[in-house]
């Protein structure tokens, strides 16, 4: 891939130079890979790539509903039972 750099000089110095050089497609690959934007993908088939972009979709935010409700009993008993199963575990 063919690239061109242009360097001006400044103050008193009002020199421009121009630079033309090669860069490997690899490293250009890796540049636009780098600057892909949310939702944005790229995708290779048969020997070739071309970028994709997804659409952002409405999310509808809120809070999870509860399903279930425990008592402060059931909580006690569920723990006091892994407290036992993990006592019994290193205890032998």
């Amino acid at each position: 891939m063919k690239t061109t750099s242009v360097n001006k000089g400044f103050n008193l110095n009002f020199d421009t130079r121009v630079t033309k050089g090669e860069k490997e497609v690899s490293k250009r690959r890796a540049a636009i890979f780098f600057r892909l934007k949310q939702g944005e993908f790229i995708a290779f088939a048969d020997g070739k790539d071309r970028k994709v972009q997804f659409k952002l979709q409405n999310i509808k935010r809120e809070l999870p509903k509860i399903i279930n409700q425990y008592s402060e009993s059931e909580l006690t008993q569920n723990f006091e039972r892994i407290y036992e199963e993990v006592k019994s575990i290193f205890s032998k």
